[in-house]
């Protein structure tokens, strides 16, 4: 389907198409600052709880992470991967698998918020503290992440901005007049990694 075809619009956080107006995130990005994080603090067994396995946003963030962990000659096997829905209940049966599976993982990336809140449910369950015997990052930063306790480190996507380019690229669309050929355009964000309490591994004295 040709984009002219299309009425004015602009695709938020969707795959990259070069036939549409689409505004992403390079999910890619945001997990490996995630992981490159949990390595700076010492970590060495990242676990990750995914999303579905079919979401493109899933296997981007999967990716990130073990681009990173190889990269730093770290394992990557199918025992620190766990396929959850995005929901706070598979967090917490996720990090019961990845403790059962692996007791001696030191972090977890969760790759979405609602997920790493199921991850401190079942740690402190288990006698787990965060981050004192397990570090966490999450990804969405939403504005409860503060909230949590601990505070939750996540990846900010940027959607203030993202949303912002949407609208400039429709108000371009419509300014330029739906008879001419529209040139797709592609635009990725960089995220941010916003470091709270629960990555942060306590300096000893």
């Amino acid at each position: 389907i040709r984009a002219e075809a299309y009425p004015p619009i602009a695709f938020l956080h969707m795959h990259p198409d070069p036939n549409l107006n689409v505004v992403s995130i390079d999910n890619r990005a945001g997990a490996s600052m995630a992981v490159a994080h949990l390595l700076e603090q010492g970590c060495r067994t990242v676990g990750i709880l995914t999303g579905p396995a079919d979401w493109w946003e899933s296997q981007a963030r999967l990716a990130g992470w073990r681009d990173t962990l190889e990269q730093a000659g770290l394992e990557t096997g199918s025992s620190l991967v766990v396929e959850g829905n995005w929901l706070a209940n598979s967090g917490q049966t996720g990090l019961e698998t990845l403790l059962d599976r692996r007791p001696d993982i030191d972090a977890v990336f969760a790759c979405n918020d609602s997920m790493a809140l199921g991850v401190i449910y079942t740690a402190r369950r288990r006698g787990l503290s965060i981050p004192e015997d397990l570090l966490l990052v999450g990804f969405d930063n939403m504005p409860e992440t503060d909230s949590y306790w601990p505070p939750l480190t996540s990846v900010d996507q940027g959607l203030q901005k993202s949303g912002q380019i949407a609208v400039e690229q429709l108000h371009q669309i419509i300014e330029s007049g739906l008879n001419q050929q529209i040139v797709p355009r592609q635009q990725s964000i960089q995220p941010e990694l916003i470091v709270r309490q629960s990555s942060l591994r306590a300096r000893k004295a």
